[in-house]
């Protein structure tokens, strides 16, 4: 039984992982597109100084955002580590179980808890996700329209 969940738990955070890699191959895609439609617009840019000035404030705009979804990130896995020992420290205690009845409730804890916590990790990547895909999308799209008019 102890087995079953751990390896319940493992199959569940691979399936995670996997979920977001392809989160990430679906908007690595969709930013690929944004720029080569900008490709095409760059003949339109009658001022070369104020393309170079947006691209440097689209840089910077870039680079902060990126350091805040890292922070975002370390803080999830620092959630994500917290969690992982309780339940450790949780599954070691159902092992010290007396009588059946116990036993059973403090397996069906440890898999509410685990599974509360996959849910919650889950929800919370999505979340930053979302926010993050519409962040940039609204920086490219506004940066793109502000360069074609210039």
């Amino acid at each position: 039984m102890f087995d079953q969940v751990l390896d319940n738990f493992r199959k569940a955070s691979e399936s995670t992982i996997q979920l977001q890699q392809e989160m990430f191959r679906q908007w690595s895609r969709q930013w690929a597109q944004a720029t080569g439609v900008s490709k095409t617009a760059t003949a339109t840019f009658a001022d070369p100084g104020a393309w170079a000035e947006q691209f440097r404030e689209f840089q910077k705009y870039w680079a902060k955002s990126v350091t805040d979804l890292l922070k975002k990130h370390k803080d999830t896995l620092d959630a994500q580590y917290e969690s992982g020992v309780k339940t450790i420290e949780d599954a070691f205690r159902v092992a010290d179980a007396k009588d059946p009845a116990q036993y059973r409730r403090l397996t069906e804890e440890l898999w509410r808890h685990s599974f509360d916590c996959l849910k919650t990790v889950v929800e919370d990547q999505l979340r930053e996700f979302q926010t993050m895909s519409e962040t940039f999308s609204e920086a490219a799209s506004k940066g793109f329209t502000a360069a074609g008019k210039g």
